[in-house]
């Protein structure tokens, strides 16, 4: 053997090494910066869960929006998803416990505003700078992290999928049938006419 192919078999074994022992090292820290939903078994969401999830959405969004598609979609996420019902329970405990913190009261019953307020710390958590920063928020602030990752942003995806294109004029989104469109618009009218 020349000393030349020594040096390849050497090079390529410490590679080999330094990867092994540094894989389960990286993908520690990965998991601590980017936190993962916890396996749990998909359900029924509560009602008090649910309510909160549409309270925070009318915040989130700011608009007045039709909430019963964000019902089914928080519904169908728990009850197929594993881990997003309990993911949602621990939502609404958080933001209430929040809610009563700051106000007093309930989260569903609060205002827009402290709802706002409460909700601010998804956007906080998604900004921030710097190794320690982000190291500090991931061990502190991990529950946010969960919630910016799998309640704000489907919410606000599916906002821009779908109401979104009514309050830029059109007068349904895409994919909606024009005759549920029709009736929609019959039953608006006759609401508006009581």
């Amino acid at each position: 053997m020349q000393r030349r192919d020594f040096l390849k078999i050497a090079a390529v074994a410490t590679g080999s090494a330094v990867i092994c022992v540094t894989w389960p090292l990286r993908s520690l820290v990965w998991r601590l910066i980017l936190p993962v939903l916890q396996e749990a078994p998909p359900g029924q969401l509560g009602q008090q869960t649910l309510q909160s999830l549409l309270a925070a959405t009318e915040a989130l969004i700011d608009y007045p929006v039709e909430l019963n598609h964000y019902a089914d979609f928080f519904r169908w996420r728990a009850e197929h998803l594993p881990g997003h019902k309990a993911l949602y329970d621990r939502f609404a405990t958080v933001v209430d416990g929040a809610a009563r913190r700051l106000d007093g009261c309930a989260f569903v019953a609060c205002n827009k505003g402290t709802r706002q307020r409460i909700l601010t710390m998804a956007f906080k958590v998604r900004h921030v700078q710097g190794r320690v920063s982000r190291l500090r928020v991931a061990i502190l602030e991990r529950d946010w992290l969960l919630f910016d990752q799998y309640v704000v942003r489907p919410t606000m995806s599916l906002f821009a999928r779908t109401d979104v294109w009514r309050l830029v004029g059109y007068p349904a989104w895409p994919g909606t049938p024009r005759g549920l469109n029709y009736l929609r618009k019959t039953a608006l009218r006759g609401e508006a006419a009581r």
